[in-house]
């Protein structure tokens, strides 16, 4: 009985033993198990913040970029910003896999992701705007209220994962910590198993490690992961121990100080980071320094310069940091920085701009300036403080205040102003003509005034002398259109040229030269060509025009280009020269007449060689015979009067009579080409310039023709009276070119002395001021001698007008 009690109680010990062990182990596997659980919460917990945290700083390296960009156009700030971009798809996507089975954290991920994809969306298009239209349309078409929204929402959202995460994380470990309390109370019960239970520890220990040391492959991955983006990021960073030796530089900051990553570990970091003041040139206080002692962020002062390795000072925008452990303990400091030297230029280069224009620059508010530039003291002659203090509509002449008003009032429905101009009174009392360019931003409206009173003066005596000039051209005797040229019509004719094609003048203003008629279409070509052949100026054209009433006139003209009210236009002059060509026509006539005779009294009278002879001595016609070698065979005593060298001259040519008489060899040219053109034509003509025995110039039309017994005869006309009048005739319209030049420099100065006599006298009636004496004698005098320069031209004028009168009734005769 004993045996089999015994045998009962060691059975039913063991069975006892056994299901205290099998409840204690369950107890406690149960316990492990929901640890585990929550590690595995916690971990993705941490998880969660970790990349909510790196998600956050892509999109604040995304809103930098965009900033950078917008404000200064480097597209260096475009490769950061495509650059986080590009990695955002990829943290989102890894943010949503830790998403599964809890619905709360899936949908803030899914509003993060809408969030920071619109925020996306509103940059791009921002940067398509800053490319496409320029910084300051930009700002004006786009609702930059919207990128801070978007950018305030996805702060929001990130704050708010990181608050439900950080609460699971609160309730994770209020659940460790009662798990800790159950397995205390599991391990005093299971004392008397010690055994056991240690058997069971020890297997639950080499668990845990197994699972601490996968935990901790993980954490090494994560590390290094988060140790290569400090690294590759924009911005410089370094971080140092807690006794300021540098840990690790990034790509970033070892390009902007100079030093990389392996020379600079273990340096103090203010021998890497070497700060002075930019205005003091004393050092800097680093602020990781400052953020080591205080335990705190600290940014860095304004004005700092970065003194690199290779001494090179640059701009640098800094703020430090703490590095704690879990427990809250300092471990070290970070520096994060960035290189804003050419920022900072761009600025000192915009403020210079600024200071130096010799344009007007303001920056309004309302009716009043808020900034302006020294310009508008040099322009207006106020001080700054006395253009700020008062609203600029009282400086705006009575007349231009209403038309101001209405395009302030455009600026503040966003509108911009251009070309706009007004009036303003400067310290002296006189009122500038000012134009103003102005865009608005906000209420602000930043304004560009530019000073127009001398254009507006000399648009103004510009159109006197336009006036002036047309009344010349009006009285003028000869025949004169102007052209312009981009439209190619007609834009004035004066009454020479209607009474010469006998249409009305408003007949052929506004029409295109070839829609009058008067010149056929292939010679309207034919003159078109040889202007632009000539880059618009031609002298002395010949060509044929035809009257209303069908008559055709023989017309020579000239071409001048000139630019009137800033259009380029042609000024034509014509001179009918139909009588002329009657006149040379009936000499053409007569020396055909004139050669048949002599050909045939040639011909008849060969054997009477003294008569012929004789006759052809006495005749006034100069006139040569040549032989099918081109060389002579005769020569009248008109041709040549010494008989010597007319006897000489027989079986000789052009050539050896050019060498005789020393003339010049471009007469003998002409007379051979005249000879290779009568061989293929009937005859030839052409005009010789050679100088007589007294010295004086003569004009020889010189007749070649062939004879029937393959001889040739030449004959000569002086027609030097002819050419002369022809010269004349250009004398006159240079005469009148001079004049019209005349007339707009002498004419300017009195008129602009007189309206400025007016301006003056017009001030003293506007401000009601009273002339002394002096001031009185003073401007008789001035209007005295610009009436008398007045009457002097007007004297000019008449004295040319009659030579020219005289001059034309000469060549009439």
């Amino acid at each position: 009985m004993n045996w089999k009690l015994e045998n009962s109680v060691i059975k039913l010990g063991f069975f006892s033993g056994l299901l205290i062990l099998l409840i204690l182990s369950s107890i406690a596997y149960i316990s492990f198990e929901k640890n585990d659980q929550k590690e595995i919460q916690e971990h993705l917990s941490f998880h969660v913040l970790s990349t909510n945290k790196e998600i956050l700083v892509l999109v604040k390296d995304l809103e930098s970029a965009n900033r950078g960009y917008m404000i200064s156009g480097n597209i260096h700030f475009l490769k950061s910003y495509y650059d986080s971009k590009k990695q955002i798809p990829l943290v989102l996507a890894k943010f949503q896999n830790k998403a599964i089975n809890n619905d709360k954290r899936h949908r803030n991920i899914q509003q993060l992701k809408s969030t920071i994809t619109a925020k996306i969306a509103f940059i791009d298009q921002k940067i398509h705007y800053r490319i496409a239209k320029g910084q300051e349309l930009t700002a004006l078409e786009l609702n930059i209220a919207k990128g801070k929204k978007l950018m305030d929402a996805v702060q929001f959202i990130s704050n708010k994962i990181e608050q439900q995460e950080l609460e699971t994380l609160h309730q994770s470990q209020i659940v460790v910590a009662q798990l800790e309390h159950t397995i205390k109370v599991i391990l005093v019960i299971g004392t008397v198993m010690s055994i056991l239970i240690f058997l069971i520890v020890y297997l639950s220990l080499i668990k845990q490690i197994e699972k601490r040391r996968k935990n901790e492959e993980l954490l090494f991955i994560q590390n290094e992961w988060y140790t290569q983006t400090l690294l590759c990021i924009g911005d410089g960073v370094i971080t140092t121990n807690i006794l300021g030796e540098i840990t690790m530089l990034n790509h970033a900051a070892s390009e902007i100080t100079g030093w990389d990553n392996a020379e600079a570990k273990g340096k103090h970091m203010d021998v890497v980071f070497n700060i002075i003041n930019e205005k003091t040139g004393e050092k800097a206080i680093n602020p990781a320094a400052v953020a080591l002692q205080e335990n705190r962020t600290v940014l860095l002062a304004q004005n700092t310069l970065l003194k690199t390795k290779d001494n090179k000072l640059i701009s640098i925008e800094d703020s430090g940091a703490t590095i704690q452990n879990i427990n809250g303990n300092i471990i070290g400091s970070v520096l994060i920085f960035r290189d804003t030297t050419e920022r900072k230029k761009a600025e000192r280069e915009r403020d210079l701009i600024y200071a130096t224009s010799l344009d007007m620059i303001g920056i309004a508010k309302g009716d009043r300036f808020i900034s302006v530039n020294p310009a508008f003291g040099k322009i207006l002659g106020y001080t700054e403080d006395e253009l700020l203090s008062k609203s600029f509509l009282e400086l705006i002449h009575k007349d231009d205040i209403e038309p101001t008003r209405l395009e302030l009032e455009k600026t503040y429905s966003g509108k911009s102003v251009i070309n706009f101009v007004n009036r303003y009174k400067n310290k002296d009392g006189n009122f500038i003509w000012i134009e103003w360019n102005a865009i608005p931003l906000g209420d602000i409206i930043f304004a560009n005034g530019r000073d127009i009173t001398e254009r507006i003066k000399a648009e103004e005596a510009t159109k006197a002398a336009y006036t002036k000039f047309f009344q010349i051209l009006e009285s003028n005797v000869v025949a004169i259109a102007i052209l312009k040229i981009k439209t190619d019509r007609i834009i004035y004719v004066n009454d020479a040229l209607s009474h010469m094609l006998g249409y009305e003048t408003k007949h052929i203003l506004g029409k295109k030269s070839h829609q009058i008629k008067a010149i056929p279409t292939e010679e309207c070509e034919r003159i078109n060509q040889l202007i632009e052949f000539n880059q618009g100026s031609c002298k002395e054209i010949e060509s044929t025009f035809k009257k209303a009433n069908g008559e055709l006139i023989h017309v020579l003209f000239s071409v001048e280009s000139l630019e009137i009210d800033g259009s380029l236009c042609r000024l034509a002059s014509f001179i009918d020269i139909s009588q002329r060509k009657i006149t040379e026509e009936e000499i053409k006539v007569l020396n055909q007449d004139l050669e048949k005779r002599v050909t045939e009294r040639t011909l008849d009278l060969q054997d009477h060689q003294k008569f012929t002879d004789e006759i052809l001595h006495k005749i006034p016609t100069e006139i040569a015979v040549y032989d099918e070698n081109e060389n002579y065979l005769y020569v009248n005593p008109t041709g040549i009067k010494s008989e010597e060298t007319r006897n000489w001259l027989i079986g000789k040519n052009d050539f050896d009579l050019v060498k005789h008489t020393n003339s010049d060899e471009h007469i003998a040219l002409i007379r051979k080409e005249s000879f290779e053109k009568v061989r293929q034509e009937k005859h030839a003509e052409w005009i010789d310039k050679t100088k007589a025995e007294d010295g004086s110039i003569k004009y020889m039309f010189r007749i070649l023709h062939p004879l029937s017994n393959k001889k040739y005869i030449l004959t000569g006309y002086d027609v030097t009276e002819l050419k002369l009048a022809e010269k004349e005739k250009q004398q006159y319209i240079n005469d009148l070119e001079e004049m019209m030049f005349i007339t707009s420099h002498k004419v300017r100065h009195p008129v602009t002395q007189i309206m400025g006599i007016s301006n003056l006298l017009d001030d003293f009636l506007v401000n009601e001021k009273l002339l002394t004496e002096e001031e009185l004698i003073k401007i008789v005098g001035y209007i005295k001698t610009s009436i008398n320069s007045l009457d002097e031209f007007t004297k000019e004028l008449t004295t040319f007008m009659y030579d020219t009168k005289s001059k034309n009734d000469k060549l009439n005769q």
